[in-house]
């Protein structure tokens, strides 16, 4: 009962932390933050290898290339794609670049801040962009969807404490390395990979590294071959996802625009 309660205690703190983060971003509009001075969103050229790019040097430059209106928005609210909800089919299929340029004062200002400060400024500028030039609105809510809970394995967790000092993550489809992770963090990349929402009831308090390896349920298995992702994470990590329904924030569209001509 005491586990659970603290569980719940974090579920809500992690609600409300989204929450007033993605308020932050809905009403961007409303303060004096910086803009891009200048900006080009048109469809996407072909791309060489099919993937999307978003580029935010420390400079007042942004770049998107292969992109979504989907992801992009994500991207500037800090806010998965699944958790964007009732938007248009296209938003998440037609695909567009995008060049923006801040102009000299917010550009000296870019700089002198740390990468994590230029990282947060930039996607505020984004949502600003997005309300400008493709008439996003929204509002938040929060729902019960589909979820993970991220809970310990039988014998525990094999997660290995970090030596590193800062924090760092690469993951791609087979994979997912870190180095002086948090177990919410963990709980957020798998949440990533997963699709669905992960929340972390491991109780884990200390900040670890890991390697994972899996293969995907659309690869054909050999002798060789790594696990599927369910397997991977019990056998690697100590860890599992099971299967539940959480409350969690989302950001549902009012109302949003192909982008306007440049």
């Amino acid at each position: 009962m005491r586990d659970r309660g603290w569980s719940v205690l974090f579920l809500a703190v992690w609600v409300f932390v989204g929450t007033c983060s993605a308020i932050a971003q809905l009403s961007v509009a409303a303060d004096k933050s910086p803009v891009f001075e200048v900006a080009t969103i048109k469809p996407a050229a072909p791309s060489p290898d099919g993937h999307t790019h978003i580029n935010y040097p420390a400079d007042g430059g942004f770049s998107a290339s292969n992109v979504t209106l989907l992801a992009l928005m994500g991207w500037a609210y800090g806010m998965p794609e699944r958790q964007i909800l009732d938007g248009p089919s296209w938003l998440a299929s037609a695909r567009f670049d995008l060049k923006a340029k801040s102009d000299a004062e917010t550009d000296s200002q870019l700089r002198s801040i740390s990468s994590e400060q230029g990282r947060e400024l930039k996607r505020r500028m984004v949502g600003a962009l997005l309300a400008e030039r493709c008439s996003v609105k929204l509002h938040q809510e929060t729902r019960v969807l589909p979820a993970y809970d991220l809970v310990l394995a039988k014998g525990g967790s094999k997660l290995m404490p970090t030596r590193s000092n800062g924090k760092n993550v690469n993951a791609g489809r087979t994979y997912f390395n870190g180095q002086g992770l948090t177990a919410a963090v963990i709980a957020e990349q798998l949440s990533h990979i997963t699709g669905r929402v992960v929340v972390d009831k491991t109780n884990l308090s200390d900040r670890y590294d890991l390697k994972l390896q899996w293969t995907p349920d659309d690869v054909a298995v050999g002798d060789d071959s790594a696990p599927s992702l369910f397997t991977a994470i019990q056998e690697q990590l100590g860890l599992k996802l099971e299967s539940a329904k959480e409350p969690v924030p989302v950001m549902v569209i009012d109302h949003v625009e192909l982008p306007s001509a440049n």
